[in-house]
């Protein structure tokens, strides 16, 4: 952790440059370039180096100097808008997947840049904004109002939804088949409620939903959720349990993808983790170190630098370099 407004600390970045593949950089645009770290100066220093940047809205433009956040890019880019509830009101998705996406989106890009230089040798430079990655995500959804004025909206689909069973929730994903209504009854043991007028068509049902699914309601309560669950997997019905946190934590199928970790934290002790779901083969041990403290590795990376323990005990006192600091935990 550096005062990057000293200029003594600037020039330990230049020599972390020197051997450094890649640099990340999550300012609003221009303020690397005030810095000194803009890309321009640095390609030309360092020619290899791969120079990786995520904005909220973009490097250029009208909003190039607007502080993003996942919720206010969700509320700009249409996906706050596309999240109405019945009553119109615009609503926030509770995850934060446009922050992730974007971060992925940036490694992606930094892995292709890597491979690319690999037979050119020449480092280039990786730009992500949080508005492109909310547009990406949303691409499906784009392109058919586009070239359709149609709005997809899975939520509000026919028969996607959670019902109540007698001992919780089932969520049915009523799609890729021509009725499925009739499938629904199928596993519920009831007649099909497409022989009834008012529900005879797929649109029928969607004018119809309401009455439709007290129906659905009062037929599944008659069930536990695993019966549900049983009974609509058998008639090709696709859907999934409701589980809180505990219940997913707990559960057989996550357990046995090993998905939990539990790591010593320096200052936390053991605390539990959820792990990357990547696997290879190559790597099959995955040794799980918690997220560094800020400052944690300063001296270990000035030492690798050619640092000696008196310069660093000097770049500490002049406030240029962070000790490790102590996060707070809920």
């Amino acid at each position: 952790v550096l005062d990057m407004k000293a200029p003594r600390a600037m020039g330990i970045v230049h020599h972390l440059l020197e051997k450094r593949d890649v640099i990340v950089m999550n300012f609003r645009a221009g303020v690397a370039e005030r810095m000194g770290l803009g890309y321009d100066s640095l390609q030309e220093k360092y020619p290899g180096l791969i120079y990786a940047s995520g904005t909220g809205f973009g490097e250029t433009g009208p909003m190039k100097n607007m502080g993003g956040q996942d919720m206010a890019i969700q509320s700009f880019s249409g996906s706050t808008w596309h999240n109405r509830d019945g009553a119109g009101r615009p609503g926030i998705f509770p995850i934060p997947f446009i922050d992730f996406g974007a971060g992925m989106a940036l490694v992606q890009g930094i892995l292709m840049a890597l491979i690319e230089r690999s037979s050119s040798g020449k480092g280039q430079r990786v730009d992500v904004s949080l508005l492109d990655t909310s547009l990406f995500a949303q691409m499906n959804e784009y392109t058919q109002w586009m070239m359709r004025r149609f709005e997809i909206n899975w939520e509000r689909d026919n028969l996607v939804g959670s019902f109540k069973t007698s001992d919780g929730w089932v969520n049915i994903v009523g799609l890729f088949r021509p009725d499925p209504l009739e499938a629904v009854c199928d596993a519920l043991g009831i007649d099909s409620l497409t022989n009834r007028p008012e529900y005879a068509t797929s649109k029928l049902q969607m004018q119809n939903r309401e009455s439709l699914w007290s129906i659905l309601d009062n037929e599944l309560s008659k069930f536990t959720t695993d019966e549900a669950v049983q009974r609509l997997s058998a008639s090709g019905v696709l859907c999934a349990p409701v589980l809180d946190y505990d219940e997913v934590l707990a559960h057989p199928q996550v357990i046995n993808n090993d998905m939990i970790r539990t790591v010593n934290h320096p200052m936390a002790g053991t605390i539990k983790v959820i792990d990357n779901p990547i696997r290879m083969s190559a790597a099959a041990s995955r040794d799980y170190s918690p997220a560094p403290l800020l400052g944690q590795h300063s001296e270990e990376i000035l030492t690798e630098l050619g640092y000696s323990s008196s310069a660093i005990e000097e770049l500490r006192t002049e406030g240029l370099v962070s000790s490790p600091s102590r996060p707070s935990f809920a």
